[in-house]
């Protein structure tokens, strides 16, 4: 989510700290192939950060079920 002020210029952003995540190989593999279907090429990083967000709005909403 980039947002822009009204000249184009960035507005800056909360800082990200580095945080080091260890999955198995086929959730590895399971994410690229859903990137890969992505119209827009998207990173890895970028995916697991928007799985994240995701999460935790559905989370917030108080839908508290599992993975499906």
């Amino acid at each position: 989510m980039n947002r822009e002020t009204n000249n184009g210029k960035r507005r800056s952003q909360a800082p990200r700290v580095p945080v080091t995540v260890r999955l198995p190989e086929k959730i590895v593999e399971q994410i690229d192939q859903e990137r890969e279907q992505c119209d827009v090429p998207i990173s890895r990083n970028n995916w697991l950060f928007e799985a994240a967000i995701e999460k935790l709005r559905k989370s917030s909403s108080g839908d508290h079920r599992g993975s499906e």
